[in-house]
């Protein structure tokens, strides 16, 4: 995949992975649409859990030929038993009915043109799992099923890919695994392997689920 030129448009880009890849897709060349659920500097309101922004986005944005569908929440550890269905439904509603509505909100036009890539950003606990993490599991584990299924719809030429970034130094890592951060990857050198799988992507590469 050429980048220089491309449009891109990253979810969950006010921090962590998504700010970083952002910053590296531009240092690339290509035109970064940033969004997040805090407007800033450079960055588009948008909270994907609600599907009126993710509509008002895609008004606002028009069509992209990159597609980075990296905003997710995640719970404080605690068994599966314990976690309160409304705190069950907040990350479902982010990690996967919320990468649902972005999807369905910019795929259509890569469809339209036989062209384009979405990364959705699974991760380790999206093919394995843990004490303690059931919620997060789960969602990523949806969110590489429904991107296979996708894959298995969209037109030639357009590429959908499950990608699992590792442990990255982040925010959610500190929620989640206490004392991980010290020898986790940082955004940056994730943002970096990132653009480097990027540049290698051909539509032969649909479907797949990869490892940074």
């Amino acid at each position: 995949m050429t980048l220089r030129g491309k449009r891109a448009l990253v979810t969950g880009a006010s921090r962590g992975i998504g700010k970083a890849l952002a910053e590296a897709l531009r240092a690339e060349g290509c035109e970064v649409l940033a969004a997040a659920r805090t407007e800033g500097r450079g960055v588009l309101r948008c909270d994907v859990s609600v599907p009126e922004e993710v509509e008002r986005l895609r008004a606002r944005t028009g069509p992209v030929d990159l597609l980075v569908n990296n905003a997710a929440v995640i719970h404080e550890p605690a068994p599966l038993v314990d976690v309160p269905l409304a705190e069950w439904r907040r990350l479902f509603d982010t990690n996967v009915l919320g990468m649902v509505a972005v999807l369905k909100a910019y795929v259509p036009d890569m469809n339209a043109r036989g062209a384009g890539v979405a990364c959705n950003l699974s991760s380790t606990w999206g093919r394995s799992v843990d004490a303690r993490q059931a919620p997060y599991c789960a969602t990523k584990w949806a969110v590489e099923g429904l991107s296979r299924a996708l894959a298995e719809e969209v037109a030639e030429g357009v590429v959908v890919l499950a990608v699992n970034p590792g442990v990255v130094a982040t925010d959610m890592l500190a929620t989640c695994l206490e004392g991980a951060i010290a020898g986790a990857t940082p955004p940056e050198a994730c943002a970096a392997a990132f653009v480097g799988m990027l540049r290698r992507v051909t539509p032969a590469w649909n479907g797949r689920s990869v490892d940074l």
